[in-house]
């Protein structure tokens, strides 16, 4: 029995079920893990931007979770590693983006306190709120994970395949760090500014999608070489990956980018003074009469 999702060179694709321990294992460890924060560490006295765990709060883990856990088990993690291109890119946009996008936002601000507590891990939490780092830790995760080399080189191995899914989630917790800006006191930035860092992350990602889309020809031997699925031939495979990682990835950025832009707007509304009723003089006269 396999304990992870890695290639199985040269076997001929089956969709019959195949059980993969380690990727329950570790999606337990994360519920348990969050399940002990949340019941036993309670906050001893919630600051005023602080409320209680909430249930959408709890939806928003459960979520995560669940989106973790259909990236990386049979049959996305199978096809993914050995087989279809294009599922690796599905892959990615749902363990490197969106499971830990949600993971993040329901995590309470009382949590987050806890987990930042240490002088060490708080200067590494407000530096990761400048855009440039995770700007670059993203993006460089994103090219290297998709590098020819890489890719072909450690498909077959459970353990590199196991370092570069973790390498990815934890890629994906950084890129939603300064996006989400869940605490005050790290001074993050200003709606404008989240807007314009999703903006650029949407435009990077389309260099190697380009890549992908207009090829004539396969870029990794092992996707090339790989038993067909469904009689999809490596070069269409190539081109839905490309159009998945150009487009999937856009319309998630965008649509955030949208939500930001109403909460944006929202916030400079009631921001806004309301306007100070000067009382008239008696008599209904006016000045200089």
């Amino acid at each position: 029995m396999r304990w992870w999702c890695s290639a199985l060179l040269g076997q001929p694709w089956t969709w019959r079920w195949q059980a993969y321990p380690g990727v329950w294992l570790f999606i337990l460890g994360l519920g348990l893990a969050y399940a002990w924060a949340l019941l036993r560490l309670p906050a001893p006295r919630l600051a005023g931007d602080e409320r209680p765990t909430s249930a959408p709060e709890l939806v928003l883990i459960g979520l995560g979770l669940l989106v973790l856990w259909a990236g990386l088990d049979w049959p996305v993690g199978v096809l993914a590693a050995g087989y279809l291109l294009s599922v690796k890119t599905l892959q990615y946009l749902l363990i490197g983006y969106i499971a830990p996008g949600l993971m993040l936002l329901g995590t309470p601000r009382w949590l987050l306190r806890r987990m930042i507590r240490g002088r060490v891990v708080f200067l590494v939490a407000r530096a990761l709120t400048r855009p440039l780092i995770p700007l670059a830790v993203a993006n460089g995760v994103l090219v290297a994970t998709h590098l020819p080399v890489v890719v072909d080189n450690v498909a077959g191995s459970q353990l590199w395949t196991l370092v570069l899914d973790l390498v990815v989630i934890a890629a994906g917790f950084i890129f939603w760090w300064p996006a989400l800006g869940r605490l005050p006191e790290l001074h993050p930035m200003s709606y404008g500014a989240r807007i314009g860092y999703l903006g650029l992350n949407v435009f990077l990602p389309t260099v190697p999608a380009s890549f992908f889309t207009f090829s004539q020809y396969p870029i990794y031997a092992l996707y090339e070489l790989a038993p067909r699925v469904s009689g999809i031939s490596a070069v269409a495979d190539q081109r839905v990956a490309g159009l998945l990682m150009k487009t999937g990835g856009g319309a998630l950025l965008f649509g955030t980018m949208s939500v930001m832009f109403f909460r944006w707007f929202r916030h400079e509304a009631e921001a806004e003074p309301e306007g100070v009723l000067v009382p008239s003089p008696p008599g209904g006269e006016g000045p200089g009469r």
